[in-house]
């Protein structure tokens, strides 16, 4: 896709968002972003920028996401309730953000000329998976709602695909790294936390494995399915995004050594029981391959980016960055009022 195109990422103020589009427009791109904003917005810094534009919405209001996508050549779409427990807090608010407005976002887009939709899926869909590898011709064996929602949204997006309207499904790994708009409730990054907050890691279960991919790996891909010309044999598929297959404690093991040799410390693990059954090592193969991408960053990469962050004091108007909402997904849908659909009217 050309430069001076314009780019449409939803949920784009949040976590991977904050990292994504400075990307894009570094790239030469136009950028406009819909979010409703129940996070502090992790673009601030760039709002100045007049190739960024900013439209607080919800996605389940079709007059906004109608007017947002005018103009648009290609979507991004993060938008979305995130992670297993925050679904569960209230499943009618998740699966009307998550997916009951996903066809009308997908065939507005199509209807109004955009040519290509980028979804973010989730690696999660593969649920319990003892296989070597799971690459993408492995059954979607969803065990959570999250999860199925996610799977049953690729099929609305391939089902609508066509010769004008490319689209692909990113089923990430699980995130690892800074944002602006950081959140520490992902396996590497809350495991880091707790190690400087509290001066132990607590490990619940440890023996599932968990694919991770840190955060600007996986914004280089979304870059890359915007730049390409054409998505080729990726057009109507999911592709796995991940790098790194840990257990849990090994994932502890690495954070640990990570942090006591930052600080010169010797961090505690401790071990608690845990109903988390999901366990599955991914392979990614098909991006490397297809696009000739090569991951770059690793987990040590991202547990020293949070302790910098808390070395520098980014973290000090937190009285506890383990109980904060702004960081945990759970903990700020209990806390605010998630269920508006916002009558803003877009600038566009």
């Amino acid at each position: 896709m050309t430069e001076h195109a314009c780019i449409l990422v939803t949920g784009g103020t949040g976590y991977v968002g904050a990292r994504l589009v400075p990307k894009l427009l570094a790239s030469g791109y136009r950028v406009r972003v819909l979010d409703a904003q129940f996070f502090p917005n992790g673009l601030n810094r760039f709002l100045g920028d007049t190739r960024l534009e900013l439209v607080r919405g919800d996605i389940r209001d079709q007059a906004i996401v109608e007017r947002a996508l005018s103009g648009i050549n290609a979507v991004i779409h993060l938008a979305a309730v995130a992670n297993d427990p925050s679904f569960n807090t209230d499943p009618a608010l998740s699966r009307s953000i998550n997916f009951d407005c996903l066809p009308y976002l997908v065939k507005t887009a199509k209807r109004l000329g955009c040519q290509r939709f980028i979804y973010a899926s989730s690696a999660s869909v593969y649920g319990i998976n003892n296989e070597p590898i799971v690459d993408e011709n492995q059954p979607c064996l969803p065990i959570t709602d999250y999860n199925r929602y996610k799977a049953e949204g690729e099929k609305i997006l391939f089902d609508i695909t066509g010769p004008s309207f490319e689209t692909v499904a990113v089923r990430a790994a699980t995130v690892c790294g800074w944002s602006p708009r950081q959140r520490l409730d992902l396996t590497v990054n809350i495991l880091t936390a707790n190690a400087l907050a509290n001066g132990k890691i607590t490990v619940f279960g440890g023996q599932q494995y968990r694919p991770n991919v840190h955060i600007n790996d996986l914004c280089r891909i979304y870059t890359l399915l915007v730049q390409r010309e054409s998505l080729g044999s990726l057009c109507g598929r999911a592709v796995n995004v991940g790098q790194e297959n840990h257990s849990v404690a090994d994932i502890a093991m690495q954070v640990k050594g990570i942090v006591d040799s930052y600080y010169n410390a010797n961090i505690p693990i401790a071990t608690a029981a845990s109903d988390d059954v999901r366990s599955y090592r991914l392979d990614s193969s098909l991006v490397r391959r297809e696009l000739d991408f090569q991951f770059v960053h690793t987990i040590r990469d991202a547990v020293l980016e949070i302790c910098e962050q808390w070395q520098s004091g980014w973290f000090n108007d937190s009285r506890n960055i383990l109980t904060d909402p702004r960081y945990h997904n759970l903990l700020n849908i209990q806390s605010a009022d998630w269920s508006f659909a916002s009558s803003v009217s877009c600038p566009c």
